[in-house]
């Protein structure tokens, strides 16, 4: 499994300021083809999963932070009262690592 967080450019304006404030970004988990959650989607996903705002994304790794076969899990930090005071880049990695413990406990059989 592979876990990586990108700052979204979608929250900025064509001028580079924020269009609203929201938390620093995006974290996701990459998981192989042999992952029991293996193209599932994060809306009928057969485990629990606790992430901050619920999970937001499931889609193909695009060959870059993720290989192309593999599947993403995702979740952002453009909820309501997220802030970049309550959700900076230290705290979504963190968030990442968590999503990608849990990942890694359905991977191991313990959920």
């Amino acid at each position: 499994m592979k876990l990586y967080v990108s700052k979204s450019p979608q929250w900025k304006g064509g001028d580079g300021f924020p269009v609203m404030k929201k938390g620093w970004g995006n974290g996701y988990v990459a998981v192989p083809p042999t992952h029991p959650a293996y193209k599932m989607d994060y809306d009928t996903l057969l485990y629990p999963i606790d992430v901050h705002g619920g999970l937001t994304y499931t889609d193909w790794g695009n060959g870059e932070n993720a290989p192309k076969n593999w599947w993403v899990f995702g979740f952002d930090t453009n909820h309501f009262q997220d802030t970049l005071e309550r959700w900076p880049k230290e705290a979504v990695e963190a968030e990442t690592k968590r999503l990608f413990c849990q990942l890694l406990d359905i991977e191991l059989g313990g959920l």
